[in-house]
């Protein structure tokens, strides 16, 4: 028989991981007691993810990669809660931020969902400035509007069909890499995804665009103020801005 309203729960989780186990523990530790369901798709890690997902009451799911979009749009799919927390795999829930959603939740006024800013950690340091902070993204919502990750190859958001969004004022911790060059590697990685999806775009001058996103994020968005580590992810974004437009230019000429 079809669970009543009453029997549904209430607040869901969406997680999407690969060989999370430097994180999923911590991760989950912070969801366990108090929200409702955890739904996990695993693209088939090959670390101890599964058997750290073990120790929890956590709802599995294997599925081979499909790209980030796919597999975190199945995760929605699965959960049944009147409410879902999307979550990636490194970001952390705070006690303040717990208090935040179970209140906001019981009360959400017009808000069909509700953007919420992340702190973004290298290794354990919060990087404040240079295009960090606040990055709002909209990851609480109402299972009955649908919302879905929109399809792109990275840097993916939720669709919400123009209904009212608010905001709430405590962040996400977001653990998103060990240490700088783990970063860049990563962002590596992000220019090849990203140059599939601006191939078909008629200008490109991807060293004009590379410097100018260097400049962009290292003095107008203060980078500086984070020191040498500031300057170190200023020039490796421009990078990662520069190879994927020559990437994209190389791919429009195939």
């Amino acid at each position: 028989m079809p669970k009543s309203d009453i029997d549904k729960p209430f607040l869901s989780v969406a997680i999407i991981t690969f060989n999370e186990e430097r994180i999923i523990e911590k991760t989950i530790s912070a969801l366990h007691n108090w929200v409702d369901e955890i739904v996990v798709i695993d693209s088939c890690s090959t670390d101890g993810t599964l058997n750290i997902l073990e120790m929890f009451n956590v709802a599995v799911c294997q599925e081979k990669w499909q790209g980030y979009s796919k597999q975190k749009n199945l995760a929605l799919s699965k959960c049944t809660g009147k409410w879902i927390l999307s979550l990636d795999a490194d970001e952390i829930i705070n006690l303040k931020l717990k208090d935040e959603i179970q209140k906001t939740i019981k009360n959400p006024g017009q808000y069909a969902g509700f953007k919420i800013p992340r702190k973004f950690y290298i290794g354990k340091r919060w990087i404040k400035y240079g295009g960090y902070y606040p990055d709002a993204q909209l990851r609480l919502f109402k299972s009955s509007i649908n919302a879905r990750f929109k399809e792109r190859a990275v840097h993916e958001s939720i669709e919400i069909n123009d209904l009212p969004v608010g905001y709430l004022a405590n962040p996400i911790e977001h653990y998103a890499y060990k240490d700088i060059m783990d970063y860049k590697k990563n962002m590596e990685k992000y220019a090849q995804l990203a140059a599939y999806e601006i191939k078909h775009k008629s200008f490109y001058v991807p060293l004009v665009r590379g410097t100018w996103a260097f400049i962009y994020r290292y003095i107008f968005r203060r980078g500086f103020l984070e020191g040498k580590l500031g300057f170190e992810l200023a020039n490796i974004y421009g990078n990662y801005v520069y190879k994927k437009y020559l990437l994209a230019s190389k791919l429009n000429q195939r």
